[in-house]
């Protein structure tokens, strides 16, 4: 197998890679429930899984990673807590141009097939996991409800 075939297989999502912390690019569009201020209707995003139900073939929660925090955004200074700065380093050369900020204030389901359409990019280091994770279990954007339902709120 050459160098091409290796990266090509690398970044092939397949099931086993499809898990808590995993580093997805894929497109998602306004089915997804992306609201987009231009003409679009998709757009290739970087996604953080945090939850999956394989029965049901539903990635149950996605973070989505964006380049800014909008300040124009009619978001509470709560909801801006819930951005966590990912810097673009060695380990996420391939996933991040640069440094970025992951969403912890909105969760999205999306569908498996989507995910294994997209490329598989890594998985998140440990410190970053845990910081996501701990914004995830205490912030009180996300309900109690909401946080049960994608196995955040430890019981």
């Amino acid at each position: 197998m050459n160098l091409e075939e290796l990266q090509i297989e690398y970044h092939t999502v397949t099931d086993e890679k499809i898990v808590a912390g995993a580093l997805i690019k894929t497109v998602l569009g306004i089915e997804d429930g992306l609201v987009f201020k231009d003409e679009r209707t998709c757009k290739l995003k970087r996604l953080i899984i945090i939850a999956v139900d394989k029965s049901n073939k539903v990635c149950y929660g996605s973070l989505l990673v964006n380049t800014d925090q909008s300040p124009k955004a009619p978001f509470s200074p709560e909801y801006f807590a819930t951005q966590y700065l990912l810097h673009r380093t060695e380990c996420y050369e391939s996933f991040l141009d640069y440094d970025s900020y992951v969403d912890c204030g909105k969760i999205f389901p999306i569908p498996i097939h989507k995910l294994k359409s997209g490329e598989y990019h890594g998985m998140l280091e440990q410190e970053d996991k845990d910081a996501i994770w701990h914004i995830l279990e205490t912030t009180k954007v996300l309900t109690t409800k909401e946080k049960k339902r994608y196995g955040i709120k430890r019981l």
